[in-house]
């Protein structure tokens, strides 16, 4: 398999996470009860026009180094109360993650514009990563940190 083979072979692999993102950021919004709607709806269904969104962009790039996009999503993940969501969230966007810093391992083998775009996809990716570790509440502080400032200001 030649290096631009291998290529759209990782972009396919993060496309899938994409067409997964849609499906799942989709029925998350609308599966979404209770006071958890009003906060989370628009999230989840911002996240799966991105997805939408990313997935076109991906196609193309695809299409332009000769290869067929994937018509095929990655695991969706489902949940019925927003921890679970949230937890499916995290996953996804840290599979999607792995995928495109795989691409990015095998990058040289189309031009630097393509690096460098798939630079900037895993960047806006980490984003996403940090800001769901955020609302699972994997971001841990410690007291010790807190005291430290709390000297600090008093």
């Amino acid at each position: 398999m030649s290096s631009k083979d291998e290529l759209i072979k990782r972009l396919n692999t993060a496309m899938a996470w994409e067409l997964a993102g849609i499906i799942q950021y989709m029925q998350h919004a609308v599966m979404l009860t209770g006071h958890e709607r009003e906060t989370f709806h628009s999230f989840f269904h911002e996240g799966s026009e991105e997805a939408r969104d990313h997935a076109e962009v991906i196609g193309e790039k695809i299409a332009v180094l000769g290869g067929v996009p994937t018509v095929e999503p990655a695991l969706i993940r489902q949940a019925a109360d927003i921890d679970g969501m949230l937890e499916a969230a995290l996953a996804l966007e840290e599979d999607a993650l792995a995928a495109w810093e795989a691409a990015h391992e095998v990058a040289g083998a189309a031009n630097p514009g393509t690096l460098f775009w798939i630079e900037e996809h895993i960047a806006e990716e980490q984003e996403h990563v940090d800001n769901l570790r955020k609302l699972t509440s994997k971001v841990k502080f410690g007291a010790k940190d807190l005291k430290k400032s709390q000297k600090k200001t008093s």
